[in-house]
This record gives structure tokens, C-alpha cells and sequence, in this order.
């Protein structure tokens, strides 16, 4: 979950709080959902350490204190993304895309793995530049450097036009590519994700596919979710990155079809908890929890519709 909105010069708060559920995922569930062998050292000597401290100190009392938690619960939401949008990436590729663009890349490690699927060419990591310029020292001090065909591209999505960032750092608009843009579109403004979508569906080749997560804006008869919107959204608040963007179902496919997309696939919550989280229970926080994401999206860009008969 990278912040490419902030105006500060801090790094992103939340970012952190998505690479520490990783790490975690890692230690407690050894990585069951999602494989990240770097999630602990991206965080820096210091904050590992505490990490590991924390399990194994506690031993297996330490996994039975986390079963049910919030934490569990917001971890479980991470990781998922994670996997789907890497497993996009891997079809896409095998299909004949070339090109991955992380959008608010965070402490995403794909780049730093040097794991990439044979035909992938190159690799662009977008956020905000005091993010991206902490994430590169934390890179530093755990001896992690990013490969030849990986760029980091600063932008602040809110001021500048991320498209043509991407191509001052050597993106190929005709190439197909796979854009990850993972816990971000609840931190921008309406406007701004609309303008993101609107960049990728007229400026990349068809085939080209984006995979985002976004927060469902609850019916006026649904109390329960909007009590438990309110209540996440103070949550961020009081970390300074504010919730600022839920969008109805229909908004969102009509958002889609307007840029150029074809009809979205939407892995919803449940959806999800019936596949990659089937084997294990889902929990009341995670019910909870899943009921305030719309899911995660996979929409592809359309082909031009073909010309029409003199």
C-alpha cells in the first residue's frame, strides 16, 4: 500500500503498516497466501528484529493471541491482493504482456525478488517521492538493489500526470502491460482515481490490465456497514492518510466502461473467502472487514472499436 498523494515529506504511515501485515504473513502463516521472501528485510534490521522478537518470543501463544484479531483480519485483506495481482501478472506475461507498473508500489518487494516470469521486460515502481525515497534507504541498509529493468518513477498523483512520468522513464505505451494499484484509491479523491483510470484506458495498449481494490460506499438502509466505514475512516484519519474515496457498484462499472475498458471482473470478499481463504474459517472481524471492500478488480483494456463502413 504505497501513498502517492501526500504533499508532506513524510513517508507514507500506512505503507509501513502494509509491509509489517506482510512480514507478519510470512512468520505466522509462513507465507501460505503469499510468498514474500524479502517482506521482512524491506522493513529495515531494527523493525525485523521486533518483529521476530514479538513470535518468537511468544511461541505458538503468540499465533493463538493473533487467531480472530484485527490484525489477522486486515492481513489476511493484504496478502490476498497481493497474490491476485501477482498471479495476473504471471497469466498476463504468459499472454504477451511485458510491462509491470506498481501504482503506490509501497514496500512491494516483486522488483527486488528477481523472480520474474520469463517475457517480462521491464518493471516501473510509482509513489510518492518522499515514500519511494525512504523505501530506497530501507533498500540500502538491508543490501537489496533493484535490477537494471526496474525504475523508480516519483509522482504525486494528485499533481502531475503519472502517464507521462511513466514514459520520461522509458514505459512503451504499445506494449501490454499489468498495473498493480493496491490500496490506494481510498486515499485519493474521486476526481484523481477517475483521472488515473481515465490514463491508463486511453494511453496503453489493449490487453493491457489493471488490478485495484476499493472500498464500497454502503446503501443508505446498510447501518452496520456504515457504522463500520465510520469507524475505519477515523482510524486512518488519526494516522493523517484519511479514507477519502468509496464509490456504489454502478459508479464504478460506469467509471470503467467510460475509459475503455471491458466489462470488470470483481472478486468480491466472499468470493475470496471461498477460494484462496477456504481453508480456514472466515471470522467475524474478517466478515466485518470484508464487508466495507468492494473487492478487488481486474479490468482489461478494450480493443478500438473497429471502424464502420464508408
Amino acid at each position: 500500500m504505497g501513498q502517492p498523494l501526500l504533499a508532506s515529506a513524510r513517508p507514507s504511515h500506512t505503507a509501513l503498516l502494509c509491509g509489517i501485515a506482510r512480514a507478519r504473513h510470512q512468520l505466522l502463516e509462513g507465507g501460505e497466501i503469499f510468498q514474500d521472501p524479502l517482506a521482512l528485510d524491506i522493513l529495515g534490521p531494527a523493525q525485523a528484529a521486533q518483529l521476530r522478537e514479538a513470535v518468537d518470543g511468544d511461541g505458538p501463544q503468540s499465533r493463538r493471541k493473533d487467531a480472530g484479531s484485527f490484525s489477522q483480519a486486515m492481513r489476511g485483506a493484504l496478502v490476498v491482493r497481493s497474490r491476485i495481482a501477482e498471479d495476473t501478472l504471471h497469466e498476463a506475461v504468459a499472454g504477451g504482456a511485458t510491462q509491470y507498473v506498481l501504482l503506490g508500489a509501497g514496500l512491494d518487494t516483486f522488483a527486488l525478488r528477481n523472480r520474474w516470469p520469463q517475457g517480462l521486460r521491464r518493471v516501473f515502481e510509482v509513489d510518492h517521492p518522499a515514500t519511494q525515497e525512504w523505501k530506497r534507504g530501507l533498500a540500502s541498509q538491508a543490501g537489496l538493489a533493484m535490477p537494471p529493468a526496474a525504475t523508480y518513477v516519483p509522482v504525486d498523483f494528485e499533481r502531475q500526470d503519472f502517464m507521462e512520468r511513466l514514459v520520461a522513464h522509458g514505459f512503451q505505451r504499445h506494449e501490454r502491460t499489468v498495473f498493480a494499484w493496491l490500496g490506494v484509491t481510498m486515499y485519493l479523491a474521486p476526481a484523481a482515481v477517475e483521472a488515473t483510470l481515465a490514463g491508463i484506458g486511453a494511453q496503453v495498449a489493449p490487453g493491457s490490465v489493471v488490478v485495484f481494490d476499493y472500498v464500497r460506499r454502503p446503501e443508505p438502509a446498510e447501518w452496520g456497514r456504515q457504522l463500520a466505514l465510520a469507524l475505519m475512516g477515523r482510524r486512518f484519519r488519526r494516522l493523517g492518510e484519511p479514507w477519502r474515496c468509496a464509490m456504489g457498484d454502478a459508479e464504478l462499472y460506469g467509471m470503467l466502461a467510460r475509459h475503455g475498458f471491458d466489462p470488470a471482473e470483481v472478486m468480491t470478499p466472499a468470493t475470496i473467502r471461498s477460494t484462496l481463504l477456504a481453508h480456514q474459517p472466515a471470522t467475524l472481524l474478517q466478515r466485518a472487514l470484508g464487508g466495507l471492500l468492494g473487492g478487488i478488480v481486474r479490468a482489461r483494456v478494450a480493443a478500438p472499436a473497429p471502424a464502420k463502413p464508408a
